[in-house]
């Protein structure tokens, strides 16, 4: 594992395989980029770069209320500075998901594709309908929400006893092995959830010029599919894949499905 100094702190960063540079953003916050190495298969033609946020994993605790999206968009851009990448794709998941998008906006020039799983694009912009409601959030994550953990091994244990809610088709047993080695970080958590209740891409998402990949599993009760087709609507190219038989990580229930579409729209697109 390498790490970068940037803007005022240290980003931890794992790379895997050859091609084009994608940075792998993690969902959270409050964890790390250890479950996401289970995207390896997709350095099969990309330069996977997997890192930590400020304020997360393996990185710098800086400051918390230098944890923004806006920097965590701005670090990502350092990142990829130190990495001597002038473009490059982006993928994120869940709360890296929302990052993403930031960074989109943000440093559009930047990117020649953007990789967007199970996320959504925020809070509802003035005027704007609620998009259908998918699954019923689980009461486990509702009861982590109303009592948010002070410490990291409070943390690390309710998010062990909610990953049940976050497969479909998997036992979750089979997936807890993917997280050990992670490490947690309740503030981050807390912090995260605190800036999320004030952020939303809706009324910038068309600037988002790029080609956009959007896939998401059809029982994911967090990011409901039909948040997908939101952010779709607002992008001139995007596509949205829903994996029938997955919930919350669909490639870690439906690998095949999941990394064969990913390779397709990189081919359709020609972005490796």
């Amino acid at each position: 594992m390498a790490t970068a100094e940037v803007n005022g702190t240290t980003l931890h960063y794992t790379e895997v395989g050859d091609g084009p540079l994608c940075l792998v953003m993690h969902g959270g916050l409050g964890y790390d980029q250890t479950i996401y190495r289970t995207l390896d298969p997709l350095a099969e033609r990309l330069h996977l770069v997997y890192y930590d946020h400020r304020g997360n994993g393996r990185s710098g605790r800086p400051p918390i209320e230098t944890l923004t999206m806006a920097q965590l968009a701005d670090d990502a851009a350092a990142l990829a500075d130190h990495l001597g990448a002038e473009q490059f794709l982006l993928l994120g998941h869940s709360y890296g998901g929302f990052i993403a998008q930031e960074f989109a906006i943000r440093h559009p020039d930047r990117l020649t594709g953007l990789i967007l799983l199970a996320t959504t694009p925020g809070q509802l912009d003035e005027g704007e309908e609620p998009a259908p409601e998918g699954p019923p959030i689980p009461p486990e994550f509702l009861a982590l929400m109303g009592n948010p953990p002070e410490t990291d091994e409070q943390y690390e244990a309710g998010l062990h006893e909610l990953f049940p809610a976050y497969m479909h088709s998997v036992d979750a047993a089979d997936v807890l092995p993917h997280l050990e080695g992670t490490i947690y970080d309740a503030a981050a958590m807390r912090h995260g959830f605190e800036i999320l209740a004030q952020w939303s891409s809706v009324d910038r998402l068309d600037q988002v010029t790029v080609p956009v990949f959007l896939g998401v599993g059809r029982h994911d009760a967090f990011t409901a599919f039909p948040q997908s087709y939101r952010i779709a609507g607002r992008l001139p190219e995007a596509e949205v894949v829903v994996y029938e038989d997955s919930g919350h990580f669909p490639w870690l229930e439906e690998p095949g499905h999941v990394f064969a579409s990913i390779n397709a729209w990189l081919t359709q697109h020609d972005l490796a």
